[in-house]
């Protein structure tokens, strides 16, 4: 038992029949297993250790097993993986795989735990680099994960990807090339060009969607693009045009909200004003509902 729980550890505690056999496991073995509980059935031929799967890495990571060898998270899968999208909770209920040859199919899981969960097969033209690994699994690049997520996500969740994207470092310039060569003829396209357009080196330094949502539509709106993220008398302030004068403090909800916080930026505040600077405040709220009209009154303010 014991090298059997080697064997599965480092793989999530789930593993294929393959797998199992490559390593010096009998089929009789595995059978026998099988039978007194020792390995669950997830899929067929593939099997967690002990007890049914609980963790959404180790679901996908039977997805890929069961997807067959050279598999890959695609779309939102490989998106919640690398963290620029935010999962549902509890077990995922579909997972994208992408294969380089085969069929695309769909499979259902056979055990409790995955009976409501779905792997959609499908095959893609991977090239050198196109696949990545993270946390034990095999997806693909930030960037083709965005390509395939646009293709069913809406305008506002691909711009919060990419955006998210962004603040996590995992896109830069080159990823912004990368992308429009690959988006030809692909479904979305549209929705990732209109983010790709917009991006400018300071959006690497942002800490929040908010943060590159702003960025974004200062390009998009003619504005000068602000420092961001930098320290100003003493403190950190969001965005800065210091030929202006002009410090602009993004208040979103889940961090401004609190009294403690808002005594915070009360002070922080006043001692950028004793420095003769201005301080505009701007919420998520006011923001998303007119970005455009936000990005103006901006403008207005550095022309005075």
């Amino acid at each position: 038992m014991r090298l059997l729980y080697s064997f599965m550890a480092p793989r999530h505690f789930v593993a294929g029949r393959s797998e199992l056999t490559s390593a010096g496991f009998t089929p009789s073995r595995i059978d026998t297993w099988v039978r007194i509980g020792r390995l669950i059935k997830l899929f067929r031929g593939v099997y967690a250790y002990g007890r049914d799967v609980e963790t959404s890495s180790s679901a996908r990571r039977a997805a890929l097993t069961v997807a067959g060898s050279g598999a890959a998270l695609v779309g939102r899968s490989a998106c919640e993986v690398w963290g620029m999208v935010t999962p549902k909770r509890g077990m995922p209920r579909l997972i994208e795989v992408g294969i380089g040859t085969g069929e695309a199919r769909l499979l259902r899981g056979r055990s409790p735990a995955l009976r409501g969960t779905t792997v959609k097969v499908v095959t893609r033209e991977f090239q050198t680099g196109d696949i990545r690994m993270k946390d034990g699994l095999s997806l693909t690049s930030p960037s083709l994960a965005l390509i395939d997520l646009a293709g069913a996500a809406s305008d506002r969740e691909v711009r919060f990807a990419f955006l998210e994207a962004c603040r996590l470092g995992l896109f830069d310039e080159g990823d912004v090339k990368a992308c429009f060569d690959r988006l030809v003829h692909r479904r979305g396209a549209t929705k990732l060009r209109l983010c790709l357009a917009l991006w400018v080196p300071e959006l690497r330094r942002v800490r929040s969607v908010f943060e590159g949502w702003f960025l974004m539509a200062c390009v998009e709106g003619g504005c000068v693009i602000p420092k961001v993220n930098v320290r100003v008398a003493g403190y950190e302030v969001d965005a800065y045009w210091p030929e202006h004068g002009i410090v602009l403090e993004l208040d979103g909800a889940a961090f401004h909200a609190g009294p403690v916080q808002k005594k915070l930026d009360l002070r922080k505040q006043r001692t950028l004003e004793a420095r003769g600077l201005a301080v505009i405040r701007l919420t998520f709220k006011e923001f998303e509902a007119d970005p455009e009209g936000s990005v103006e009154r901006i403008i207005e303010r550095l022309k005075g």
